[in-house]
């Protein structure tokens, strides 16, 4: 379930470049939370990680059509090649107690791209394993990435979901009525454009990411994130923008959110964070781009946790 209030705000310790959370041992803490999220009272400390030596393979990623199989027996999803993609429900994890990274399935576009027929790793598995080994975030760490359907009735259970694609997101006026409460329940969404470049730079999903929103908050509108905002530095200090693996000038070279009052709850990226986890070639800035990526992701998760 997710919460009604907030988390307590993230403290910084003294001369620490990480940022930290206080004691779950409060009973402000514990009313707040209902998920702790954390291993212990410590809260998320992040380590140092580094991303090289990467090994690029021949095969690309498939085209960007809706359509991928499925094995309704078993419940998951498989590419025409290789990878599977399980369906999360939340009693796999009964108590609530760990995070699990969780992919949205929605209609009218390529919802699992980079997780199946993938470029050198399963984007969000990978990413998973370095939030697990990286930080004091209890995450539940399976052998295939997860993702959960816009139409399951748990989708509540989960207070952060991750989008993306390159085209289409087509909602029923049911599912937009869904998203608009699962964002004032608390819930937040980190979504990306798969790639910028498309359609003569206007985005593939960009364009859509923004009619979603204008649907589901047509009194709201996206504002550009400044490198100052917290989501910069919640675990690893980035006072640079250095992106996913697609930093276009003017184009991808900075992130942007929708906001409730002073706390973000949908962050778009636009320079594709997930490629860079997937392995895929990072430009301009090759390995340090592909770190900072992986970073951003984990201060994301941290913001996404804790605010």
């Amino acid at each position: 379930m997710l919460r009604n209030g907030r988390y307590p705000e993230v403290k910084k310790e003294p001369n620490d470049k990480h940022a930290f959370i206080p004691s779950v041992e409060s009973e402000e803490t514990k009313r707040l939370s209902r998920r702790s999220f954390l291993k212990g009272s410590v809260g998320l400390a992040a380590s140092a990680l580094a991303a090289g030596g990467l090994i690029l393979p021949a095969d690309a990623q498939w085209g960007f059509r809706e359509y991928i199989p499925y094995n309704a027996a078993e419940d998951f999803h498989y590419g025409t090649r290789y990878g599977r993609i399980e369906h999360h429900y939340p009693e796999m994890n009964p108590t609530g107690e760990k995070f699990t990274f969780v992919r949205l399935k929605y209609p009218g576009g390529d919802w699992y791209t980079n997780i199946v027929n993938y470029y050198r790793w399963p984007s969000d598995l990978k990413f998973t394993e370095i939030l697990s080994e990286n930080t004091t975030i209890d995450v539940e760490v399976r052998e295939h990435p997860q993702y959960v359907d816009i139409d399951d009735e748990g989708l509540f259970a989960y207070p952060f979901l991750y989008m993306t694609g390159h085209s289409g997101i087509r909602l029923l006026p049911e599912q937009v009525r869904k998203l608009r409460d699962y964002f004032e329940r608390g819930g937040f969404l980190h979504v990306e454009d798969c790639d910028a470049r498309l359609h003569n730079y206007r985005g593939g999903l960009r364009p859509y990411i923004y009619e979603m929103v204008r649907q589901v908050y047509p009194e709201k509108q996206f504002e550009r994130l400044e490198m100052s905002h917290p989501i910069y530095h919640t675990l690893y200090q980035h006072d640079e923008y250095l992106g996913g693996d697609k930093r276009i000038k003017n184009i991808s070279d900075h992130d942007e959110a929708i906001m409730d009052d002073d706390r973000v709850i949908i962050y778009f990226c636009p320079s594709d964070l997930n490629c860079a986890w997937e392995g895929r070639p990072c430009e301009p800035g090759g390995e340090e781009q592909r770190t900072w990526a992986f970073k951003q992701g984990m201060n994301v998760v941290a913001y996404a946790l804790t605010r």
